[in-house]
């Protein structure tokens, strides 16, 4: 640390009442957990502590200083749902990229089937979908009814694979409302208590900030929703029951997932339990 800034510090440490000292001291041990460069020297922290001359100053800095560590404990738990989350998005975005290029290998095949009157070439569709299966992502090959008399080549995921998506699925949406009920549990009590650390804020930001980022790009593999017409495509692909369609719409975005109650009652009786046991 340069010595004006040092001075600095000490100087602000001499000002500080019991709650910002109690912050400092918070501040330092974050900073070292995350990036093993403390604000505060062992010394330095002591001098702190010594500092405080009355009983509501002790009692304040001990209130602050135990809601600033159930904070901390608060913002390690959502860096680890928030882990969990991106494990199940990368899966999802490879799944959804292999569905895309699945759907794409459909259409150039049934292209090849189809013959300058406009029909299909029977035979060769039958020798197509004889493998039964497409290695090695084992997608169903058959052939489904189009039109009265016209069949095309259909290739789909099976059922137990559709499945074990779907749980994947509802998994991550389960990890996303445990993220948001523990990220706003900290910002809540931030906000009670005057407990203002700009490390934890930028970090349950961040957290947020590359679900809703990382669900809107694995949607984007399916199909781009952000242009101007896809409004009337999609209806037209509704219409049709589009099995990309249905898996893009079977994860929801990350701010139309509903915080989880159960999880935020819980982390906040935590904290407070802490607060009130210092």
């Amino acid at each position: 640390m340069g010595q004006a800034k040092e001075r600095r510090l000490r100087a602000m440490m001499r000002k500080a009442d019991a709650r910002r000292k109690a912050l400092l001291v918070a501040s330092s041990v974050f900073e070292t957990a995350t990036h093993g460069t403390p604000i505060l020297t062992e010394s330095e922290v002591n001098d702190l502590q010594q500092s405080l001359k009355t009983e509501d100053e002790c009692r304040e800095f001990a209130e602050t200083l135990a809601a600033a560590r159930s904070l901390f404990v608060c913002v390690w738990e959502a860096e680890s749902t928030y882990r969990e989350v991106v494990t199940r998005l990368v899966f999802l975005s490879w799944h959804f990229s292999q569905a895309s290029e699945y759907w794409r290998f459909q259409e150039l095949l049934n292209e090849l089937c189809l013959k300058r009157d406009g029909d299909y070439n029977e035979r060769l569709q039958e020798r197509i979908v004889s493998t039964g299966k497409l290695m090695p992502y084992f997608y169903n090959i058959a052939l489904q009814e189009e039109s009265e008399g016209s069949k095309s080549i259909s290739l789909q995921m099976s059922d137990a694979d559709s499945a074990f998506v779907s749980e994947v699925i509802e998994s991550l949406e389960q990890e996303a409302s445990e993220l948001k009920a523990v990220a706003q549990v900290v910002r809540d009590v931030m906000k009670q208590r005057s407990v203002s650390i700009n490390a934890f804020v930028d970090s349950i930001d961040r957290f947020e900030k590359n679900v809703r980022e990382r669900i809107h790009l694995a949607k984007r593999l399916l199909y781009d929703t952000d242009y101007e017409g896809w409004d009337e495509r999609r209806a037209v692909l509704s219409k049709r029951n589009d099995p990309l369609l249905a898996m893009m719409e079977a994860l929801a975005d990350y701010d139309d997932i509903a915080l989880d109650e159960a999880r935020y009652d819980e982390t906040l009786r935590s904290v407070n339990r802490a607060v009130a046991g210092a």
